[in-house]
């Protein structure tokens, strides 16, 4: 029955802790919604960093116009001679396809020299368009458009280009127009920019138009779920489609090293210094990596590299068919996993005994899960989800469920403390709600001063009257006993029947003491003196309380008290499953007995020898040495005169 309660307690926290998850998993995303996609972008930027490959990249080269060659054949731009040369001697070297990063918006008179050698060596040229507002820049003709009827909604619009002068526009090219995120890193690229309400295709897809002779290539809406929103179809090179997320936006795949690709200095093209047949049948990307042509861009791969070297991943990324994609119900994927992460950290809740951190260790296991399922998606599937969502929902579940466990822990330790420092003294409760159970003995040797209260003739007492009535008076005179020992400094160490047992530095402030405890003046005494007060009070107390009208066949009920002071052992007993604390020795045998002997002595209060030894004044008197009940050496018994006992 209390496990079901428990467990019903638990369900109920766990939808609160579900609820406010949401609301705080809202805020933030609301708040920090641009932060949370720059973490998600530079979470991939690691994924990549570890999967990039070193394999040397044979079919795609790299033509570099670097420092080098602007040293030795004089500053950029380069006469269209020059250009002509450059892409002539590519030719002879048997290339197959020549994609120039490049724009030429300024017409010369050698712009027909140019043209008849880019037309004769298979050759696509570059254009750009600028998608942000602020940027006026009018210059050459935009060449190329696809020849659709109009242009997706789903592509940006661009006002403003840089494209070639327009001897060039009967040359294919395409746009080199990057999308730069927060952080200044080009990890996507429009596939279509629109202009004018005509589709310009990017450099990379005018490439592999040109490289494979295709006459168009189509949008379509993707008909799987587990497939991107949009494909562009219609490439021999991609035939699954090339994914499009939502807004058209192409990801780069740099899965492919700097290193990796083969770069010749455009000088050493141009001086014929080309290794024989390294460049027979290939696709090469002419472009700039001189810090003057101000081509330089920072990527997630490594800190600033060349701008052709994202046509470069993206003309990769088609011959090996591996860009990748963002599923259409990516969302789902996302709540899928919050769902899971949630129902593991709910689970864990329902632990009866766990630690409350195991949920937040949890909680950062499942990211960790998720950021690794999103690292073997990307890396083996090329499937683009996100997992800084869920795992901030999952965090925020775990901070919440944490917080209400705790606060259900420390209700519930609160509650057990309080009902075991009921059947147990108060320190000695502190002390076990501090440490693991234990089948040792955990006892200590101290001085203590001790009191023994009983009730004279409670047993005929109870044979006599119903049980309700005794069990009020037991229970108004246990309650007051236990309010008078705490007022003067002693606790209740156990009830005994109709007996209470009462001691003074048991808590471990008058142990045995040592010479030197001595000589620094410790007062063994002030326990004894409070243990006499509170057995005087008590005495006054109890008159009211045990002072019932009772039938002429019933002794009246009276109190009986023995105290004494001495050394005792104090401590806890027993298996760890079920313990006991006590106190014993002379000491506490001692005060039972003279409890005993206050009906025989007719005297209420009755004082061992050890504390008649620490009192300071001389209010006791004499009672003669007894020989006790259970003890060996006699014991000088004193008691408390019964003119100060009223």
């Amino acid at each position: 029955m209390r496990f079901a309660s428990y467990l019903d307690s638990s369900k109920k926290i766990t939808i609160w802790a579900a609820l406010s998850a949401f609301v705080l998993w809202f805020t933030f995303s609301s708040i920090l919604s641009g932060a949370i996609q720059s973490a998600e972008e530079f979470s991939g930027d690691w994924v990549w960093r570890l999967i990039s490959s070193t394999s040397p990249e044979r079919r795609l080269v790299l033509i570099d116009i670097d420092e080098g060659s602007l040293r030795q054949l004089g500053p950029w731009p380069w006469s269209r001679v020059r250009l002509a040369d450059l892409s002539d001697k590519l030719a002879e070297q048997g290339t197959a396809l020549q994609v120039f990063d490049i724009v030429f918006p300024e017409a010369t008179v050698n712009d027909g020299m140019f043209l008849a050698s880019l037309e004769k060596n298979n050759a696509v040229l570059s254009q750009v368009f600028a998608l942000q507002t602020n940027t006026a820049a009018h210059s050459g003709t935009p060449s190329a458009p696809l020849p659709w009827l109009a242009c997706p909604a789903i592509f940006p619009i661009a006002e403003n280009f840089i494209a070639n002068t327009a001897a060039f526009s009967t040359m294919p090219s395409g746009h080199i127009t990057p999308l730069v995120d927060r952080d200044g890193a080009v990890r996507q690229q429009p596939a279509i920019v629109c202009h004018d309400g005509k589709p310009y295709p990017a450099l990379f897809l005018s490439a592999a138009m040109k490289g494979t002779t295709t006459p168009q290539i189509s949008l379509v809406a993707s008909e799987g779920l587990f497939s991107s929103p949009w494909e562009l179809t219609g490439l021999p090179l991609y035939k699954s489609g090339i994914p499009l997320d939502q807004k058209g936006n192409i990801r780069i795949p740099w899965t492919l090293r700097q290193e990796a690709f083969v770069a010749l200095s455009a000088q050493d093209v141009l001086a014929g210094r080309v290794p024989q047949g390294l460049l027979n049948n290939a696709w090469v990307l002419i472009g700039s990596t001189a810090l003057g042509l101000n081509d330089r861009i920072a990527t997630p791969s490594s800190g600033i590299e060349a701008g052709m070297l994202v046509h470069a991943q993206l003309l990769r990324g088609l011959l090996d068919e591996n860009i990748p994609s963002t599923p259409q119900l990516a969302w789902l994927y996302a709540i899928l996993t919050t769902l899971i992460g949630s129902a593991v950290l709910a689970t864990l809740a329902q632990l009866r005994r766990k630690p409350v951190f195991i949920l937040i260790s949890a909680a950062f296991a499942l990211t960790a899960t998720l950021y690794l399922a999103k690292a073997l998606l990307l890396s083996e599937a090329k499937v683009w989800v996100e997992w800084i969502s869920p795992s901030l929902y999952i965090l925020c579940f775990a901070l919440t469920l944490s917080l209400l466990e705790h606060a259900r822990s420390r209700m519930e330790r609160d509650r057990i403390f309080a009902h075991l420092s009921s059947y147990l003294p108060g320190p000695v409760a502190a002390a076990l709600a501090a440490r693991d159970p234990s089948d040792a003995i955990e006892a200590d040797r101290k001085n203590i001063s001790v009191l023994f209260a009983d009730i004279r003739n409670f047993s005929a007492y109870c044979e006599a009257r119903p049980p309700e009535e005794t069990t009020a008076v037991l229970h108004a005179f246990f309650s007051m006993a236990t309010q008078v020992v705490e007022k003067h400094g002693g606790m209740v160490e156990s009830f005994q029947g109709d007996a209470v047992l009462a001691v003074w530095g048991a808590s471990g402030k008058n142990k045995i003491l040592t010479p030197t405890e001595q000589s620094a003046g410790y007062e063994v005494g002030a326990d004894a003196e409070l243990a006499l007060s509170a057995a005087l009070e008590m005495l006054k107390e109890s008159r009211q309380i045990l002072s019932p009208q009772l039938p002429d066949d019933l002794q009246p009920l009276e109190l009986g008290l023995g105290l004494e002071t001495g050394a005792a052992t104090v401590g806890s007993f027993g298996l760890a499953r079920r313990r006991t604390h006590l106190a014993m020795g002379r000491t506490i045998t001692t005060a039972a007995r003279l409890e005993q002997m206050t009906a025989e002595l007719a005297h209420p209060i009755l004082v061992g020898e050890g504390m008649a030894a620490c009192i300071s004044d001389h209010r006791l008197e004499s009672q003669g040495v007894f020989l006790l009940e259970g003890i060996k050496t006699p014991c000088h018994i004193y008691a408390y005169p019964l003119k100060n006992c009223v």
